[in-house]
């Protein structure tokens, strides 16, 4: 008997492991493609539910029905328009506020938690382990419970209705302690003693490690900045003006409970809001796999 090729052994599995996860796939995808080709509706259209118990199944226009309520009878772009012309919101103030906002806590955090996890992966000091312990505090208690002294703190310095009062909060991250805390322990130690046998000082050490590690700040800088680009707390306690808000509270103000928004244009500016972390995300998703395989 002949022996299967393992390269068509493999195809096979391939296969039948795409056909097993496509029904998975296709229930992740649905919500998305609903509110893709919900921008292109009518009230109507969306609020029309699907009629899964016909009384002739077999008949045309039942399948044809199912059609029309998934997608739209009219491809039009005027929610489209309607949104980016600020009729409701100031979209792309608020747009460029959340891209504003989202880098300058990211590239602040990978900055400020970098040099914390070397310190604390490197050195041995006082209060080392009290430190670590708050950093681990950072991420266990509420977001919540900082809101009020953070907003307080903000006043005091004249940072209240300011984007950079709601960036400066964001780069202290626990998080970010301990994720480079573990990666610089990763790292040889011959490296640093090679560096600092050429008499570099400490920064420049430092400065020297991070080409070395350098998928996991850009890992760390993705996550960060999705996660600030999805926060509304910090930014509903600080800004007050219309134009200085992120595009989150944006999006609160467009779901409101009087419907004087169109559902379409509330897809078009939801669809939006998920642009820059999609592209993110496909964009860093290589380096992103190798640092999380490197960790573990």
């Amino acid at each position: 008997m002949s022996q299967a090729n393992p390269t068509q052994s493999g195809l096979l599995r391939r296969i039948v492991s795409s056909l097993l996860l496509l029904p998975f796939l296709l229930a992740v995808l649905y919500p998305f493609l609903w509110m893709v080709f919900g921008i292109f509706k009518t009230n109507r259209e969306i609020y029309q539910p699907l009629r899964l118990w016909p009384m002739k199944p077999l008949e045309t226009e039942y399948w044809s029905g199912i059609a029309d309520t998934f997608f739209p009878n009219e491809f039009s772009m005027q929610n489209v328009r309607d949104l980016l012309v600020g009729k409701w919101v100031p979209f792309w103030d608020v747009f460029g506020n959340s891209l504003l906002v989202s880098l300058g806590q990211a590239l602040g955090a990978v900055a400020l938690s970098s040099m914390a996890g070397y310190a604390f992966a490197r050195f041995q000091f006082r209060g080392k382990r009290v430190l670590f312990l708050l950093a681990i505090a950072l991420i266990l208690i509420p977001r919540q419970l900082f809101a009020w002294p953070l907003f307080s703190w903000a006043n005091t310095l004249g940072l209240s209705d300011s984007l950079f009062g709601v960036i400066l909060p964001g780069v202290v991250t626990g998080l970010g302690v301990i994720y480079f805390t573990q990666v610089f322990r990763q790292l040889p130690d011959e490296y640093l003693q090679a560096a600092r046998v050429c008499g570099a000082p400490e920064l420049r050490v430092f400065l020297t490690m991070l080409p070395l590690v350098w998928p996991a700040l850009l890992s760390y800088g993705m996550i960060h900045f999705i996660l600030a680009w999805h926060e509304h707390l910090v930014p509903m306690y600080m800004l007050t003006t219309e134009s200085q808000k992120t595009l989150p509270l944006a999006l609160t103000k467009l779901y409101d409970v009087s419907q004087s928004v169109s559902q379409g244009a509330q897809m078009a500016a939801s669809t939006f809001a998920l642009i820059p972390t999609a592209v993110l995300f496909a964009v860093c998703y290589r380096k992103f796999k190798s640092s999380l395989s490197e960790m573990l």
